[in-house]
Parts: structure tokens; C-alpha cells; sequence
């Protein structure tokens, strides 16, 4: 009987932590996780559009007054290998790691783990207009594009697959 109340006490004591983090966590969608998962929390944010998928951009977009957000699936198997922000006519918005108007809409896009993340990355290249930053939890491609600035947030691994096909790009002809 003992044995039985310590065990019980035990599974009281791991549940409830289980709780405390995951109501204390905030939900995240990230590149390695499942579009449905990334489709379910990006209804959780009011400043995201809603998504529609493309067949011909392997993935899904979406566009709310000056914000594109857009998630890559190029595979079956579900899973997001790239997810990107653009903000067109706001000249005050420019996502560099110190612009603390880009670094405070990533951090309530995404929170504080990955803002921070971002902030501290390094620049690693630059490959036409692309910027290349390393973070120690992921990786991230800046460009100013079109009348606005653009932020993708990709894994880690990825970067140097990133950056190699951005090289192969420049002196080939490729289908973007």
C-alpha cells in the first residue's frame, strides 16, 4: 500500500508539471514540425493571415494588411522545412538582427526563445540578396525585397543546403 501511494504521488507530481509547462509554454510553429500543427497555431495569432494552400508553391500563404506569411511543404510527408515573413510599404520594419520593430514582431509571431535566437545570431554570407545568419537554435535568410523586408527562418542543417543552392542559382538558370 505504501508503494502504491508514492507511485500515485509520483504520477500527481509529473502530471502536474506537464500542465504548469504546457500552459506556461507558448504553442509554436517551426520549421521540422507538421503543417497541421503549423496551420492550428497560426489561427492562434491574430496578426497572421489566414492560409491557403498552393499546389504550384508547395505550401501554404496567406496575406493580412501588410504581413505575408508563408509556410513551405514541399513533401508529402508533411513537414514544414521553411517558414517566411514580409512586410511591404513600412519603411520602419527592415529585419535585421538590430531593428527592434522586426525583432518584436518575430518575438509575437513566434516568442521570446526565437526572437532572442535571431537577435543573437551571426551573419554568416551574403548570396545575391539574401542575408545568411546562423542562430545556435536556427537559421535564418533576410532580403529586402520589393518595397518591403523579408524573414525566413529555416533549421539549422539547412543553412549551408540553403546557401549552396542560392550560389548554384547565380550562375545557373533555376525555377524559383
Amino acid at each position: 500500500m505504501r508503494n502504491s501511494n508514492k507511485f500515485n504521488l509520483f504520477i500527481f507530481a509529473a502530471l502536474s508539471s506537464l500542465a504548469v509547462v504546457l500552459g506556461i509554454t507558448p504553442a509554436n510553429a517551426l520549421p521540422g514540425q507538421n503543417i497541421n500543427a503549423v496551420i492550428k497555431w497560426s489561427k492562434t495569432k491574430p496578426q497572421l493571415p489566414s492560409l491557403t494552400y498552393s499546389s504550384e508553391a508547395h505550401g501554404y500563404s496567406g496575406t493580412k494588411g501588410n504581413l505575408y506569411f508563408y509556410v513551405d511543404v514541399p513533401s508529402e510527408n508533411g513537414i514544414v522545412t521553411k517558414e517566411g515573413i514580409t512586410v511591404s510599404g513600412d519603411s520602419s520594419i527592415k529585419f535585421t538582427t538590430k531593428n527592434s520593430k522586426s525583432v518584436k514582431l518575430i518575438q509575437t509571431i513566434y516568442n521570446n526563445n526565437i526572437a532572442n535566437d535571431f537577435s543573437q545570431s551571426r551573419r554568416i554570407t551574403k548570396v545575391g540578396r539574401d542575408h545568411y545568419y546562423r542562430g545556435k537554435k536556427y537559421a535564418y535568410i533576410l532580403a529586402e525585397v520589393e518595397g518591403g523586408s523579408a524573414f525566413q527562418i529555416i533549421k539549422l542543417q539547412q543553412l549551408q543546403t540553403e546557401i549552396d543552392s542560392a550560389k548554384y542559382c547565380q550562375t545557373h538558370q533555376c525555377d524559383l
